[in-house]
């Protein structure tokens, strides 16, 4: 027997029932425990309908990481030009008259490759906006209307750190690391750089370390809707010092503490405003539920 648009609304009614032990009120995505259903103002969705939402945000993310990788295409010349004189810069050293450090392409593919690779980089950090907005919006049937505000206006401050981390990775962390590598070891050896492989990986590391960069405000909006308030947070922070000890050894690509402790010292200092925030935000979600009348 067909399952009608009415049954599967009920299934995910009846799948989103509120409180540990379900006190008959249901929710778009069930609504928490204190606050009424006249705050949402979404209907509950089939599963079809959750597919074909789904779709529609990716394919309006895809446009959006499209249109920033053509203009990407057109900065990309600029990013090349500042790796190639950092590499220039960090090693000025010269073996029998010619640079010690070389950056060379290896195969007549390798620029265009290498082009389109920044290319791509810089449309997700230009649409970084555009992916948030998306996933908010995909997110947001779930959301009370104060909720929505709150993440709303998170929107600028997601671009601002984001293009903060970029910027920290490309100004301070980069070309630490690229003295101690090209700097490290005997100095009669000439260093032959494929561009591909620099520009490639440190493309990665900048585009990693604004996302990183986003963990104050990712800590901020999960205290917001009530799924990690502020003392749980804070009961992870022993855990979180040993996690972004990790996260930064792996997105350096230097074996040096002092590269690490570079990347990390800024993503712990977020962490500790992360739970600034999340304590505001922990206490006015408290002072709202507490003003709730009792169901």
């Amino acid at each position: 027997m067909a399952t009608t648009d009415e049954e599967q609304r009920a299934a995910t009614s009846a799948f989103a029932v509120n409180g540990a032990a379900g006190d008959g009120r249901v929710g778009p995505l069930g609504v928490p425990q204190g606050l009424s259903d006249a705050e949402y103002h979404d209907e509950p969705m089939t599963l079809q309908e959750h597919l074909k939402e789904l779709r529609d945000r990716l394919i309006k993310t895809a446009i959006g990481v499209g249109v920033g990788m053509a203009l990407g295409f057109f900065l990309a010349q600029f990013v090349t030009n500042y790796f190639v004189q950092l590499v220039n810069r960090s090693c000025a050293a010269v073996v029998n008259g010619h640079p010690r450090c070389q950056v060379v392409a290896l195969s007549p593919t390798e620029q265009i490759v290498v082009y389109f690779e920044i290319a791509f980089y810089i449309g997700v950090a230009l649409a970084m906006p555009v992916i948030v907005y998306q996933l908010i919006r995909f997110l947001a049937p779930g959301l009370t209307k104060t909720e929505k505000r709150y993440v709303y206006l998170l929107m600028p401050f997601i671009l601002i750190f984001f293009t903060l981390g970029v910027f920290f990775s490309s100004l301070v962390a980069i070309p630490n690391m690229m003295h101690f590598l090209l700097n490290f070891g005997n100095q009669q050896i000439t260093n032959m750089i494929s561009i591909e492989s620099l520009l490639g990986f440190f493309s990665k590391l900048a585009l990693w370390t604004g996302i990183m960069f986003e963990l104050p405000l990712v800590m901020f909006a999960l205290a917001t809707i009530g799924v990690a308030n502020y003392q749980f947070q804070r009961k992870t922070r022993k855990y979180a010092v040993v996690v972004l000890m990790i996260v930064a050894a792996v997105i350096t690509p230097t074996p040096d503490p002092g590269s690490m402790l570079i990347v990390w010292a800024p993503m712990y200092a977020l962490f500790e405003l992360g739970l600034i925030l999340a304590r505001i935000a922990t206490g006015r979600r408290d002072r709202r539920l507490a003003a709730k009348p009792a169901a």
